[in-house]
């Protein structure tokens, strides 16, 4: 009997200590969890600063360039733009900027409507089409293009054309969601878009943005990059050629055309008539830039991206954020 006893003590004894492991093995991970988040949390926070500090730095940046080329009246073009890499302690703080203003606006393929709604806008559509065009995509495929992203930003849940999609589409995948019925937020949403498979996207992402401003189709002529002729062709449509645009674009002055007139004047231009919309949309200088700042924080992979807007003041204002990581 005493034997028998001794026997469930030792037991309960053993049970007791198998619980007392396993709290204390499951406290150490929570501590250890709770540890990494933190460190985590706050590598995010110090990684946002980072990025904030280059943010500072290239508005001062855009506010010295706008301000040297008013005084000097010479262009700087994109490949002006630099490039920033700075080492820091546990990785590198790295941004560059993208001129917002030489690319097609996806946002600018929809309008406010007077009851604040989203809705098709022809003009935008229209330009969309002469990139489509001068990039050499056939008229079947430009449509079912337009009216996809169309009917994924506008506020209606009805589809604009047969090529068109909307929830009723999206809701029926194997992964379910619904559009977005909103601008486009960063250009990367193309890829949930019906009818925008790989070769379509890489085709058109040199030549497409997304900037805040709804129905705005604004091109700087001044800034359009001497390769990317298409452009151009964008703006005044396929009564231009991609060889009169290269030829424009290779004509440019140094300090860019003072005036549309100028432009407008070129020989390869001077015959040809074009729509209000087509003039109305171009312009001399560039207003919106986005600024991608990309922070290695040990292990902490940062990335920021700023909507960068040059007031008529000069000032550099920052119109939206957007942050994730790499």
């Amino acid at each position: 009997m005493k034997k028998k006893e001794e026997g469930t003590a030792l037991i309960l004894v053993l049970l007791v200590v198998a619980i007392i492991t396993v709290i204390g093995v499951t406290s150490v991970d929570r501590i250890q969890f709770g540890m990494k988040e933190s460190s985590s949390i706050s590598l995010k926070q110090q990684s946002f600063w980072y990025a904030l500090g280059l943010e500072s730095k290239a508005s001062n940046f855009l506010e010295e360039r706008n301000n040297a080329r008013n005084l000097s009246n010479i262009m700087m073009f994109d490949e002006d733009l630099p490039k920033i890499k700075v080492e820091i302690k546990g990785g590198y703080v790295e941004g560059s900027l993208e001129d917002l203003t030489t690319c097609f606006n996806l946002n600018g393929l929809v309008r406010l409507s007077e009851e604040n709604k989203l809705q098709l806008n022809q003009s935008g559509v229209d330009q969309f089409k002469n990139l489509l065009s001068a990039l050499r995509v056939d008229d079947f495929d430009q449509e079912k293009l337009i009216f996809s992203l169309v009917d994924w930003i506008d506020s209606n849940n009805f589809t604009e054309d047969a090529t068109g999609a909307e929830d009723d589409f999206y809701t029926r995948l194997e992964s379910p969601y619904q559009t977005a019925n909103q601008a486009i937020f960063n250009i990367n949403e193309l890829m949930n878009i019906k009818n925008f498979e790989k070769d379509f996207l890489n085709l058109l992402l040199p030549f497409v943005c997304a900037t805040p401003k709804i129905g705005s189709s604004f091109v700087n002529v001044n800034a359009i990059k001497k390769n990317q002729p298409e452009i151009l062709v964008m703006l005044f449509g396929e009564k231009l050629s991609l060889a009169s645009a290269s030829n424009i674009l290779a004509d440019r002055p140094l300090a860019g055309f003072v005036d549309r007139e100028e432009l407008l004047s070129h020989p390869e231009l001077s015959d040809l008539n074009f729509s209000n919309s087509s003039i109305n949309n171009i312009k001399l200088s560039s207003d919106f830039y986005k600024l991608t700042t990309k922070v290695k924080n040990f292990d902490y992979p940062y990335i920021l991206s700023s909507y960068l807007e040059i007031l008529e003041s000069g000032k550099v204002r920052v119109i939206q954020r957007t942050q994730g990581v790499f």
